[in-house]
């Protein structure tokens, strides 16, 4: 096949969006040392002697990118990027960024090679969003391997979860604006363990409150207290033999234990938090980033993840999404998306945004989705119809892995 035929496989794809990703984390570290003159196409341009358009172009790919594609299909091209980094060289930046500039900008430039005869040739071949499918009858699809993944994992650990709900909704801290007000529901439906399953526990990552004892009892009554961070058992998603199971709180791995759990067969246990000193606020914090995850602690056969963002948040950001290896802990407020690309795993889940009132946004696959995200309203005493309802669907996430929701503020 010539090289003008040839389209890109699955693999291709992912390692051109990762070396998207690495770019983008790298202007990142360079953009945060310009001075505040040079962060606008004039200011840039003005700042380094440098065409405007290839100015304009580089702050596209990196303010208005969503992955690692875009960023490759909107940065100038190589002679460009040559430019632009003898212009960085007469500056007094730090040579340590300026030499991780030059190193992706060659990965870059081999890429090219490998995949096209130009840079507008790949970026017409990242344009075609279907990679090459000519090995799909000999390789399992993305969903066959999770699918794979999730029946060892289940064997491996005798226990499973058919369904994951997360639910979150994040608005201003009127307490306290430096940080986001997040409450959430953890609806795990469908548990199963052996009786050689280690014990059940739900983690989380506030430090408790002090005079913590064990989690509430959450009710159609109940109401959230601002000032304080809260965790609870939601009796009306939760078995009935829940809450007496409650054992200790393991401050080793920071999370709820029920042990001896007398159950027959599957059960449900949902959980509440209400947390207002966690997440930085990206319309004050200087890294303009918050982001909103869910741990697969258990194999599991369906995620289903919804955040509901205030829409005064909302109107400022964008959104990104993804899924990460479990082994790194982001600090809140000082990893923006682009700064995990070393985390990221080849899974590309997708992001949808939903009227509260749509179909999809009441019910999936039977779980009553929207009555659980009413019941969390109702709990903050917040009107539904102030948020926008992002959405993620997932079908076997990956066991020991992170599914993240970024939002970047400007």
């Amino acid at each position: 096949m010539s090289l003008k035929q040839k389209l890109l496989t699955s693999e291709d794809f992912i390692a051109l969006n990762r070396t998207g990703e690495n770019f983008k984390s790298v202007l990142n570290s360079l953009f945060l040392q310009f001075p505040q003159s040079a962060r606008s196409i004039s200011g840039l341009s003005k700042w380094l002697d440098y065409n405007k358009s290839n100015c304009q172009r580089i702050l596209n790919a990196l303010q208005k990118s969503k992955n690692g594609k875009e960023v490759l299909t909107l940065l100038p091209g190589i002679s460009g990027l040559d430019e632009f980094i003898v212009k960085l060289k007469e500056t007094q930046l730090q040579k340590q960024h300026i030499l991780e500039l030059e190193n992706v900008v060659q990965a870059f430039y081999h890429q090219i090679k490998l995949y096209a005869k130009s840079h507008a040739h790949l970026k017409r071949l990242l344009d075609d969003n279907e990679p090459n499918k000519e090995s799909q009858t000999v390789s399992l699809s993305a969903q066959q391997k999770r699918n794979q993944h999730y029946l060892c994992s289940k064997q491996l650990l005798s226990s499973s979860i058919k369904t994951l709900f997360s639910c979150y909704v994040l608005t201003e801290n009127q307490n306290n604006k430096e940080f986001l007000q997040e409450v959430a529901m953890i609806t795990k439906v469908g548990i199963e363990r052996s009786k050689a399953s280690p014990p059940f526990v739900q983690f989380y990552t506030h430090p408790n409150p002090e005079g913590f004892i064990a989690p509430e009892n959450v009710c159609s009554n109940s109401k959230i207290d601002t000032s304080k961070f809260q965790i609870g058992i939601v009796d009306e998603f939760s078995d009935e033999k829940l809450a007496p199971a409650y054992s200790s709180f393991s401050a080793s791995n920071s999370g709820i234990v029920f042990n001896d759990l007398d159950t027959e067969g599957p059960f449900d246990a949902s959980f509440l938090f209400s947390n207002p000193d966690e997440l930085a606020n990206p319309l004050v914090h200087q890294s303009k980033c918050s982001s909103t995850s869910i741990s697969i602690k258990s194999p599991t056969e369906k995620l289903v993840m919804m955040v509901f963002l205030e829409k005064k948040l909302d109107m400022r950001s964008s959104v990104n999404v993804g899924c990460y290896s479990n082994n790194q802990r982001v600090e809140e407020g000082k990893l923006r998306a682009s700064d995990m690309w070393t985390e990221r795993l080849p899974e590309f889940p997708e992001l949808n945004v939903l009227h509260s009132s749509s179909e999809r946004a009441r019910v999936i696959d039977g779980l009553q989705v929207g009555e659980m995200s009413d019941y969390l309203f109702n709990y903050s005493n917040l009107n539904k119809e102030d948020f926008v309802c992002y959405m993620m669907e997932v079908e076997y996430p990956i066991w020991s892995s992170t599914y993240r929701i970024y939002f970047e503020h400007c």
